[in-house]
């Protein structure tokens, strides 16, 4: 059975997260053009897909929904900026930096027990309203796949 923070830390992944390098997107669409704004945790079947032997399921991530702001660089590749995770309650659960491309997504930030961590994640594919990432847990052997959906109220805000 996993610990609280990694329920937790597994769930910022999500997030974000967020970092191998992957295939990437071949139709020139940039990530960074896209990330900045109100992503939604994605409650559909499918949507959350965990691997391993864990008991974490859907249901024992602690967030709701991410920030990801522009207060960073952009330069066509890559973005940096801040990010707030909140929880189910419009709590903020984490807040810190992320780092983004095509290809992968960087999130960094104080966990409640004061450590820094830092979650790496693949992105698989993403679009100007769905972000799917995954994160591989080497210690625990899990691999948490994450469909993130950009909140309506974003969509149309401009990312550069």
């Amino acid at each position: 059975m996993l610990s609280k923070s990694l329920y937790r830390a597994a769930i910022v992944v999500a997030l974000f997260f967020f970092w191998n390098c992957g295939g990437g997107d071949d139709d020139g669409r940039r990530l960074g053009d896209y990330i900045v704004g109100d992503w939604q945790r994605g409650w559909d079947e499918g949507d959350v897909i965990i691997e391993g032997d864990t008991d974490l399921e859907p249901d024992n991530f602690a967030y709701d929904r991410f920030v990801f702001m522009s207060d960073g660089k952009y330069n066509g590749m890559v973005r940096d900026g801040s990010f707030s995770a909140y929880d189910e309650y419009g709590e903020i659960i984490y807040e810190g930096q992320y780092r983004c491309d095509n290809n992968n997504l960087k999130l960094q930030f104080t966990d409640e027990g004061g450590r820094k961590q830092t979650i790496l994640a693949q992105v698989l594919m993403f679009s100007e309203d769905m972000l799917k990432i995954k994160y591989v847990n080497e210690e625990y052997d899990v691999t948490v796949t994450i469909i993130l959906r950009k909140n309506q109220s974003s969509s149309s805000a401009s990312a550069t």
